[in-house]
């Protein structure tokens, strides 16, 4: 059973991930190491993050270039702040109780949920990409260091909406927001409690990476966008669901 459980959970946050179209913020896995296999919130969260640290070496290999062409100024100030915020959302999560991240989770949760089914993305011509966009990304940094969740459903919007960008732009600097997040969470968990970066964690993070990977691989070619919509619109609603039961 257990061993039927990790397949499930490589097999539902890859395919949730494939055609959502998000490449690291994979917060769905924390989800199921808290509820299915019982891990504690703390472990879900470095055992996620790790995951997402893979995936982050993975995409900047196939992305360096896009992501090389992005103002230098506004690229640099991302890139700093939003490692900062990593060291000091992950010093925040050290020291709450489980209860309050658990809760924080299931706020992500819901709001993440509520965007999937109620904000639909706009095609918006290109526009400037500036450092006041890092005041954003730092903001989502503290969360990923809280419960390692870039939160790139919400940040891709928000950049949209407020910065006056395309969606492509938006994407990419929230994905440079979040690959930096995800460095400075790993400082800064060496920094509070380097115990918690454990080989067995390490191990399952691996696991979980190699096993999401393969079925991402798998379900790409079938990727359309009637499919992403019918996922969207599945998704979204047990998003809130889930967000509502932790709360409680």
């Amino acid at each position: 059973m257990h061993i039927l459980q990790i397949g499930l959970i490589m097999l539902i946050v890859g395919f949730v991930t494939t055609y959502l179209k998000i490449t690291i913020d994979r917060v769905f896995l924390v989800l199921l190491l808290l509820m299915w296999m019982g891990f504690s919130i703390q472990d879900a969260i470095v055992i996620n993050a790790l995951t997402m640290a893979a995936a982050s070496i993975v995409l900047i290999r196939g992305a360096k270039t896009p992501l090389a062409k992005l103002p230098k100024p506004a690229m640099f100030t991302i890139i700093i702040l939003s490692f900062l915020g990593g060291i000091a959302g992950r010093w925040i999560s050290m020291n709450a109780s489980n209860r309050v991240l658990i809760i924080i989770l299931g706020i992500y949760a819901i709001l993440v949920g509520l965007r999937l089914v109620l904000v639909k993305p706009k095609m918006m011509s290109s526009g400037k990409i500036t450092p006041a966009m890092s005041i954003v990304s730092l903001l989502f940094s503290v969360l990923t260091g809280l419960i390692s969740a870039g939160g790139k459903p919400l940040q891709i919007p928000i950049f949209a909406k407020l910065f006056k960008v395309s969606m492509e732009q938006a994407y990419l600097v929230a994905t440079l927001g979040t690959i930096a997040s995800v460095a400075g969470f790993i400082a800064g968990q060496l920094l509070t409690n380097h115990k918690l970066l454990q080989l067995p964690l390490i191990g399952w993070s691996w696991i979980y990476f190699l096993g999401i990977s393969v079925v991402m691989y798998l379900f790409e070619p079938l990727w359309s966008q009637k499919g992403q919509k019918w996922v969207t619109m599945i998704v979204g609603p047990i998003l809130v669901l889930v967000g509502l039961k932790l709360m409680i």
